[in-house]
């Protein structure tokens, strides 16, 4: 198999941008969408030149493949249809609302055999990729992600919306357990949270303060780590990153060194490499790199925030 015959569930805010990108992707072949609106379906089709389905069901046999970018609420359904439809699956973040949900899907992938990718796309960002070589061992991390109100995936808090980004880069870098977490949350437009503050210590001792909003007046994705040997700022939104480094004291000095060191940071889409990464995981058989395990401790995490508020 040379293309990935794909489709995608959801023809939605996100699901719109899933399927520019597989379009354009000469790895993949896009088949169509599934969309229960029909008037949102024939804008779709209109568009790409693809059909719009109502199910998954009507890609069996077709399709090795699918993005859902439906509302976390429908994950599971959805997914698990897909896999049961001999489809591996890139699931949009977070995983599944509840870890019940997510334990569900990963235990389908493993009887079917299929692949889970989640979409933490954060991890593809420019920035987070430059810097994540150079993060190793963080003794200290700090992120602040608030955005504007936008009126969508108010099916969940903030926590599941935006901090699950953070709470998957943190979860990368610190394998250790959890060892305690204190966090407020406050409802400021919906009913849910939408404005939380968490501070996670880990077993090893490392910590993380996080933020995230979603009613800000401006938008802001920034993280700061602090290693053994270097202090990392990373700014998600700029795509720059930088970082001071400590080196042995010079001769005669009882003092470590500090040094600016300059990262390099290649311009990419970040979506579309994390659907790039996909597309080869589903041809090479490879472990996705951010896998439906992944996707299953930054949500335990999550839940472990919720549960203290």
């Amino acid at each position: 198999m040379h293309e990935v015959p794909i489709i995608v569930a959801g023809a939605g805010h996100l699901g719109r941008y899933h399927l520019q990108k597989l379009a354009a992707n000469e790895k993949a072949k896009l088949l169509g969408a599934v969309e229960t609106d029909a008037a949102r379906g024939a804008e779709i089709t209109k568009e790409f030149s693809i059909p719009c389905r109502p199910s998954i069901k009507d890609y069996e046999g077709e399709a090795v493949a699918a993005v859902v970018a439906t509302p976390t609420s429908t994950h599971k359904q959805i997914a698990i249809e897909a896999m049961s439809c001999g489809m591996d699956v890139l699931i949009e973040k977070p995983i599944a609302p509840s870890l019940e949900e997510a334990k569900a899907i990963l235990d389908t992938a493993e009887l079917k055999g299929k692949l889970v990718q989640v979409g933490h796309t954060e991890r593809f960002n420019p920035a987070i990729a430059a810097a994540l070589p150079i993060s190793a061992n963080p003794r200290y991390i700090t992120g602040e992600r608030l955005a504007p109100f936008s009126g969508r995936s108010t099916d969940v808090d903030v926590i599941l919306d935006l901090l699950i980004h953070d709470l998957d880069i943190v979860a990368s870098l610190i394998p250790s357990e959890v060892k305690e977490v204190r966090a407020i949350g406050v409802p400021i437009l919906t009913n849910a949270v939408d404005m939380c503050s968490a501070r996670i210590e880990f077993e090893n001792g490392a910590v993380a303060e996080l933020k995230a909003g979603r009613a800000s007046l401006e938008p802001s994705r920034k993280i700061r780590l602090i290693t053994n040997d270097r202090y990392i700022s990373i700014d998600c939104g700029k795509k720059e990153v930088k970082a001071v480094r400590r080196l042995a004291p010079a001769e005669g000095s009882q003092w470590p060194q500090i040094q600016g060191e300059a990262i390099d940071v290649p311009d990419h889409d970040a979506l579309q490499a994390q659907d790039e990464s996909f597309i080869d995981c589903v041809l090479t058989r490879a472990e996705p790199i951010v896998s439906g395990r992944d996707g299953l401790r930054a949500l335990r995490i999550a839940q472990a925030i919720k549960a203290v508020m």
